[in-house]
């Protein structure tokens, strides 16, 4: 056992390089030995100044002496299974003290040992729990964000991330001054553990307070793709601003600076401007001060390398967000919205409620009906793009559609054409107007779900947040959405997988509680001779588990090794990146046909009247030797990257 001794520094003694621990590094340093459920710890970097930054970018091994800058804890063990909870509360997303002390309430009343510590000069908090056994990171994950939704100090990364999510451990060292200093004694963490059982407990005691899991992330909405430093941005070459907005660009930031910042990177990004575009303003630009400072009282105080990233990051994001779910045609202050969100959710909680009360209609073997299980996923998918637009009538291609239920652009055609025609049953959905150019072709539920009038809007774009709508509305997005995830899989979907029958089975299987095989033969549709066999198949896999009263769905993070023994992991991020290129072709050759069809246009040989190119948004599309279009060519420039490099960009 290791004894942490106090040390006196007015008797001589030597203190650590940090100024203001009352133990030596050494002992510090071993005691991190002790708690580490690894045998690295990740550690600061130091600029060339001598300074240390944020960055725990470095793994040092705990076998060595103490390392020269700071040093973060691991939480998960090598399997990458939790053996540590650390809640870490930062002061500039919220009160981090009343937040902590919350948590520390909730953890009490469980009776769970832990351990909190103000983690540095800032008035950080953070609260330890050791595990007794190590813990799904599934199941961690989903605690972090439920906790995440009513704390709003806590940054949730480290409980996201098993592979590197890491904290300074007690007594560690600050950055720039203190260390970490615990409330108590550290052996609530080095002595005694959680009870078996009680991440779940945690889970219930966190949905009874209101907390809320956030939807899955589906496909990027129509018209935002990702660039190459992983940033989101809008399709679109990238324009000038606005004399006003260039002069507020360049003006103060007046006294408020958020609003100020939001104002500029909304007018970029509806330029079609790139986060490195604001990146290099940022040192310069006096509107984007509310990144580079945060206020303490009546002064701004400059915020680290780490900090100006991320606040500068999720400002764009919301940004990139804002402007493709608020086209400049419509007005900003949507009046109706509210209303709006009412009637879509109304009409498809109508829709689902029917849909799941005919469980043999989307049976793939049932010989009477011509529905399948596809048909199903696609009904879902289309439900969830009216949710998260809040319009009845939104325009979704097959790509984006495969890309959301896992199933082949082919399957999800022939679902669309039968989900809209009025075959053995009245359909579910029907078409709205023409595809025209690159736009999709655009649906509605049937009148029957819905009698509100048509509206044209072409959007597939998520709406801005909104907290304060009805629970109803965020629950159907995240039920939905959920549906989605779970089938939509590499081990279900790639060819020598699992199978989709396997996938239906899973996702119908509950997580928490259990499903007889009566229950799942007659949500499902399938026969109970398939039935026994694929869940047999299942719980081979280690996906499902057997229960006492019927079967029970397992961590969805067992998915990936599953994959990974089936050797088919990585199937469906390939196809999406095909379906990515092949969307980027037909945008080219549509703006192409549309140049051509453009009087009065450049030609070759042609003096310009002015130097600005008709081609405003692409480059010519490639051509052979007989002028004919050369499509073969022009993939092969999209997969290079040609388009994405800003060249020409899809709007």
């Amino acid at each position: 056992m290791i004894v942490m001794v106090v040390r006196n520094p007015s008797a001589g003694e030597t203190v650590d390089p940090f100024g203001v621990s009352p133990y030596t590094l050494d002992e510090v340093w071993a005691l991190t030995r002790r708690l580490s459920p690894r045998a690295d710890v990740r550690v600061a970097s130091r600029a060339a100044s001598g300074e240390i930054l944020n960055e725990y970018d470095r793994l040092w091994p705990l076998a060595e002496s103490a390392p020269t800058t700071t040093w973060a804890m691991l939480l998960a063990d090598d399997d990458l299974r939790y053996r540590y909870l650390c809640f870490d509360f930062d002061t500039n997303s919220g009160n981090a003290r009343r937040d902590a002390e919350r948590m520390a309430y909730w953890l009490s009343e469980l009776n769970v040992p832990h351990l909190l510590c103000i983690s540095g000069p800032s008035g950080g908090r953070h609260i330890w729990v050791r595990l007794l056994e190590p813990e799904d990171a599934h199941a961690v994950r989903e605690v972090a964000l439920l906790a995440k939704s009513l704390l709003p100090s806590l940054d949730p990364q480290p409980l996201l991330n098993p592979a590197a999510g890491c904290v300074r451990p007690p007594y560690a060292p600050h950055r720039t001054s203190g260390y970490s200093n615990p409330v108590g004694d550290h052996g609530a963490i080095s002595e005694h553990s959680a009870p078996d059982g009680f991440l779940d407990q945690l889970h219930v005691l966190l949905g009874d307070l209101g907390a809320e899991l956030p939807a899955p992330q589906t496909a990027l909405p129509h018209g935002i793709t990702v660039d190459e430093d992983g940033q989101l941005r809008l399709r679109g070459a990238r324009r000038p601003l606005s004399m006003k907005m260039e002069a507020v660009l360049h003006g103060p930031a007046g006294t408020d600076t958020s609003h100020t910042l939001a104002r500029v990177l909304i007018a970029c990004a509806d330029a079609r401007w790139g986060y490195r575009d604001i990146a290099e303003l940022l040192p310069t630009a006096p509107s984007l001060e509310h990144a580079r400072t945060r206020r303490i009282g009546d002064r701004r105080v400059a915020r680290t390398t780490q900090q100006v990233t991320k606040v500068l990051t999720a400002a764009w994001r919301y940004a990139v967000a804002f402007v493709a779910s608020n086209p400049r045609k419509t007005a900003g202050d949507d009046a109706g919205y509210r209303d709006r969100v009412s009637t879509v959710t109304a009409a498809v909680q109508k829709a689902l409620a029917r849909a799941d009360a005919l469980p043999g209609l989307w049976a793939t073997h049932n010989g009477r009906v011509g529905g399948t299980h596809s048909q199903r996923a696609v009904l879902d998918a289309l439900c969830l793009y009216m949710l998260q637009s809040a319009q009845h009538v939104v325009e979704a291609d097959v790509r984006r559609l495969a890309a959301d239920t896992g199933y082949g652009r082919t399957t999800v055609h022939t679902a669309l054409r039968a989900l809209a025609q009025d075959d053995m049953t009245s359909p579910w959905i029907e078409r709205v107007g023409e595809p025209e150019g690159p736009h999709a072709q655009r649906y509605r539920l049937h009148p029957r779900f819905s009698t509100e009038e048509l509206r044209q809007d072409r959007t597939q774009a998520r709406m801005r947040a909104n907290h304060d709508l009805h629970p109803l509305y965020r629950a159907t997005i995240r039920e939905i959405g959920t549906r989605l995830e779970l089938l939509a899989h590499d081990v279900f979907a790639a060819p020598r997988s699992l199978g989709r029958t396997n996938g239906l089975l899973y996702k119908l299987t509950p997580e928490n509680g259990v499903s007889s095989t009566s229950e799942l033969t007659l949500r499902s549709g399938v026969s109970p001779e398939m039935i026994r066999r694929r869940l047999s198949q299942l719980s081979a896999a280690g996906l499902i588990s057997r229960e006492d009263g019927g079967w029970r769905r397992l961590s969805p993070t067992v998915r990936d090794f599953v994959a990974r023994r089936l050797d088919v992991d990585g199937y469906l991020a390939e196809r999406r990146r095909r379906y990515d290129e092949e969307r980027l072709i037909w945008a080219w050759w549509q703006a192409e046909i549309t140049w051509m069809e453009k009087k009065a246009k450049h030609r070759r040989g042609r003096r310009p009247t002015h130097f600005e190119s008709d081609r405003a948004d692409y480059a010519a599309y490639p051509r052979g030797p007989t002028r004919r279009a050369d499509h073969a060519q022009a993939a092969r420039l999209v997969k290079a990257g040609f388009l994405e490099r800003g060249l020409a960009l899809a709007a």
